[in-house]
């Protein structure tokens, strides 16, 4: 248990050695670490010899909302180390188990001064918002796991900083948006996520065109090959730049037609399809500027009541005959722009109902008096 004096935190403590680093392991509140500790921010004019990265306080505000809010949950450890160890005193429970003990820390000694006496070597944007300082953010007094190391020099924080985030491997996003879906009731995520269950519809959905192709994070299977987060943003993309697809209120509604959509592109460009990896068509820039396309044709097509297969394949192939391949004509293009560009390209020469494309229009207008 831990017990708190005016100026003394005690916590229970289990010391050891751990891969060469002496360190004591607890439990406390997230906002008596907060006060006991600093970020040794790193500024190559104002602190050469900072240990930390800057703050993002979006992230760190992510990390408050989420210790706050949760019931059940989990954070990662909190490691600390203590560069002043006047501020710091270990008293051993028993001699025979002198590694069990209760560490007691002089939080005036700890904040006083112009020096970190004990700095965040991992856990900084989790404990920043902690200790209610900012406007705004109550104290958190949930306890959490630390770890404190000591003994240390400089060079070994900043070895160890560089070691922890340097063998972290970032989470697949599109693992992270699976959970999600395996998390989230189907009605929950219709509301809250369109774009998330519209994109994982086309992969779990028999019907559709995109059947098992839809990588949704682990063990990737053969012949998968769409990232569930890459057609998840690309479906976003469609959703935003669409001015019929919002006036549809279910958003099983709007999978049906974007599942359409989708059956449409495969017709017309079913070399894409059958063999995805000598074009473009189904990753990166091509498959967010097919969404994008995708709002245009669905667009025309749902101003006419109309949201069939073939009504839409017959609006993408009134345009001109498009290289997808890998040195076709979209050479160069990537991201989001890229992707805007190759859709706004193949957009302006779909002819209209009337039979003339945008470009001819645009002539015409020019030519007009």
């Amino acid at each position: 248990m831990v017990q708190e004096s005016a100026s003394i935190l005690r916590v229970p403590v289990v010391r050891s050695n751990i891969l060469g680093v002496k360190v004591y392991r607890g439990f406390a509140k997230v906002c008596d670490l907060a006060d006991i500790s600093n970020a040794d921010i790193y500024d190559q004019k104002n602190n050469p010899l900072g240990t930390q990265r800057d703050l993002s306080p979006a992230h760190a505000r992510e990390a408050y909302e989420y210790v706050k809010t949760k019931d059940f949950g989990f954070w990662p450890e909190v490691f600390l180390c203590v560069r002043n160890r006047k501020c710091i005193t270990y008293h051993v429970l028993s001699d025979e188990l002198d590694d069990l003990g209760i560490l007691e820390i002089d939080v005036a000694a700890a904040t006083s001064g112009d020096t970190i006496a004990i700095s965040r070597v991992d856990g900084n944007h989790r404990l920043h918002y902690g200790d209610g300082v900012e406007k705004g953010y109550v104290r958190i007094t949930k306890l959490v796991s630390f770890c404190l190391a000591y003994d240390l020099n400089r060079e070994e924080e900043i070895q160890l900083f560089k070691d922890i985030n340097k063998n972290q491997k970032a989470m697949n996003t599109s693992h992270l948006d699976g959970i999600e879906v395996r998390l989230t009731s189907e009605d929950e995520l219709k509301k809250r996520k369109p774009e998330l269950y519209i994109a994982q519809r086309l992969h779990r959905d028999p019907t559709s065109p995109l059947h098992d192709r839809i990588y949704e994070g682990g063990k990737k299977p053969v012949g998968v090959d769409i990232p569930l987060r890459g057609l998840k943003s690309g479906i976003q993309y469609m959703l935003s730049r669409s001015t019929q697809l919002p006036r549809l209120l279910d958003s099983e509604a709007q999978y049906r037609v974007i599942r359409n959509y989708f059956s449409s592109v495969k017709e017309w460009q079913p070399k894409a399809w059958s063999n995805p990896k000598e074009y473009i068509l189904l990753r990166g820039a091509g498959l967010w500027a097919v969404c994008f396309l995708g709002a245009h044709v669905i667009d025309r097509a749902l101003v006419q009541d109309k949201f069939d297969i073939e009504y839409m394949l017959g609006i993408l192939r009134s345009g001109r005959e498009w290289d997808w391949g890998r040195k076709g004509d979209f050479v160069g293009f990537s991201g989001r722009g890229g992707a805007l560009e190759i859709s706004n390209r193949i957009a302006r020469k779909l002819e209209d109902e009337n039979k003339m494309s945008t470009d001819d229009l645009f002539r015409s207008i020019m030519s007009s008096d």
